[in-house]
C-alpha cells in the first residue's frame, strides 16, 4: 500500500460498511451527533498540555485549560465527588494509574475472576498483576448463578487474606455489584468500582450509584454506554491520602500528552446526556431487558437469569454451545451484517473456544433501534 488514495479508499470502506451492520459489541459505541466534527476533530490533536490545567509545563494552554478545568467541574458536580481526572486515554490507563498510586501492603487484592466476568486488567495476566505486582485473589462465584457474587463467601475471603483493597466491575456485566453489602463489611477498605462498561447507566441514574453504596474510587471508559470519546475517567469520592500518588502516577508516570482533542467532545457529551439525551440510560436498558426476554421466549439460551431478570446493564449473554460455540456464531453473524464477539462463560475451558457470545445494545439504541429490531435480525442470521 503506497497511496494516499488506497487508504483514503480502505477508511470509506471501513465507513460505509459499518454503517449497513448491526453493531452489537457491548464495548463500543458511536458519538452523540452534537459532538462529531470539530468537537473532536481540532486542533487539540496537535498539541501537548503536560501536568494539570494552569500548571502546564508548555506555554500555549490557555485554552485547554479552561475546557479540562471545566470537564474535570462538570463530573465532580455530576457525581458530587472530590476528584476528577479525565486524562486517561483508555479506562485500563485509569486502571494502570490507580493500581499503582494505591497503598501496598501486602500486595494482596480481590478482584472477579475472568471466568466470572471480570476484566483482564484486574487479574492474573493483565495490568494488576504483572505490571502493579499485586496478587490477585478472586471473588466467590454464587453457585446457583455464576454471573453474579457469593457475597458471604466472598466477605469470608476478605476477612482472610486482608487485601490493600478489591475491585469490582466486569468486563461480562449483567447484575449490579454488591458495594453496600462489602462496604457495612468491612467500612475501612478501599473500594474501587470499575465502571467502564456501565459508566453511561451510572450517569444516567439508571444502575446502581457507587458512591451513594459505599465505593471509594470509581475508574471508568468514556465511550461505551457513555457516547463520548474514547478515554477513561477517574473518580474519587472523598480527599484520600494516596489521591496524590495516583495523580502523578498518569503524569509524569504513564502519559506525556493526552489526546486533548478528546477533552471538548467528553464535555459536550456530558452536557448533550443532561439536556437532550436524558432518558438514554433507561432506553439501553429497557432494550436490553426486552431483548433478552425475547431470545429466550424463542429458545435461546439466555444467561443470568436471577428470578427476576437476564440482565440489568446493556448486555445479553447467550450460551450457544449447541449452535457451534462462540467462534461460530459470531463469525456467522458477521456474515449477515451482525458483530458480535464470542465470550467465555464461567462454566468454559477455554476462552478461545468459547461456548458463549455477548451482546451490548447501546450503539443500537443510539441509532434508533429497539427491541423488536434487534431481534429481528439477530433470530433471522441465527436461523440462516
Amino acid at each position: 500500500m503506497k497511496s494516499i488514495d488506497e487508504i483514503r479508499r480502505i477508511v470509506e470502506e471501513n465507513e460505509s460498511w459499518r454503517n449497513s451492520t448491526l453493531n452489537l459489541i457491548a464495548a463500543e459505541n458511536i458519538m452523540f451527533p452534537e459532538v462529531t466534527g470539530e468537537l473532536y476533530c481540532n486542533d487539540f490533536m496537535h498539541r501537548y498540555a503536560e501536568g494539570k490545567p494552569y500548571q502546564r509545563y508548555y506555554n500555549g494552554t490557555k485554552f485547554i485549560d479552561e475546557l479540562e478545568s471545566a470537564c474535570e467541574m462538570h463530573f465532580r458536580e455530576h457525581f458530587r465527588c472530590h476528584y476528577a481526572d479525565v486524562r486517561p486515554i483508555s479506562g485500563a490507563i485509569a486502571n494502570l494509574a490507580v493500581f499503582s498510586g494505591l497503598p501496598y501492603t501486602n500486595g494482596k487484592v480481590v478482584t472477579n475472576s475472568l471466568p466470572a466476568g471480570g476484566h483482564i486488567t484486574h487479574n492474573k495476566m493483565g495490568t494488576i498483576s504483572k505490571v502493579c505486582k499485586r496478587e490477585v485473589y478472586n471473588f466467590v462465584a454464587d453457585g446457583s448463578n455464576p454471573f453474579k457474587m457469593d457475597v458471604d463467601a466472598s466477605i469470608k475471603l476478605i476477612r482472610d487474606i486482608s487485601p490493600d483493597f478489591i475491585v469490582l466491575g466486569k468486563s461480562m456485566f449483567l447484575h449490579p455489584e454488591p458495594v453496600r453489602e462489602l462496604r457495612n463489611e468491612f467500612p475501612g477498605l478501599i473500594i474501587v468500582y470499575d465502571a467502564a462498561h456501565v459508566f453511561g447507566l451510572i450517569y444516567g441514574g439508571e444502575f446502581q450509584a457507587p458512591f451513594d453504596e459505599g465505593a471509594d474510587i470509581i475508574t471508568a471508559s468514556t465511550h461505551k454506554t457513555f457516547p463520548g470519546p474514547q478515554g477513561g475517567i477517574i473518580l474519587i469520592k472523598n480527599e484520600m491520602p494516596f489521591e496524590k500518588s495516583i495523580d502523578s502516577a498518569i503524569f509524569p508516570g504513564i502519559l506525556s500528552s493526552h489526546h486533548l482533542n478528546r477533552i471538548p467532545a467528553l464535555l459536550a457529551t456530558a452536557i448533550a446526556y443532561d439536556t437532550k439525551h436524558k432518558d438514554y440510560g433507561r432506553k439501553v436498558i429497557e432494550t436490553a431487558q426486552k431483548l433478552s426476554e425475547m431470545l429466550a421466549a424463542a429458545g435461546y439460551v439466555v444467561c443470568g437469569y436471577d428470578g427476576k431478570k437476564y440482565t440489568y446493564t446493556h448486555q445479553v449473554v447467550l450460551d450457544v454451545a449447541g449452535m457451534g460455540g462462540g467462534v461460530a456464531v459470531a463469525n456467522k453473524l458477521e456474515k449477515n451484517g451482525i458483530i458480535v464477539n464470542k465470550n467465555s462463560l464461567p462454566w468454559d475451558k477455554s476462552v478461545i473456544n468459547p461456548s458463549g457470545i455477548r451482546i451490548g445494545v447501546q450503539e443500537a439504541v443510539l441509532r434508533g433501534m429497539d427491541a423488536e429490531q434487534i431481534f429481528e435480525k439477530l433470530d433471522r442470521a441465527l436461523k440462516s
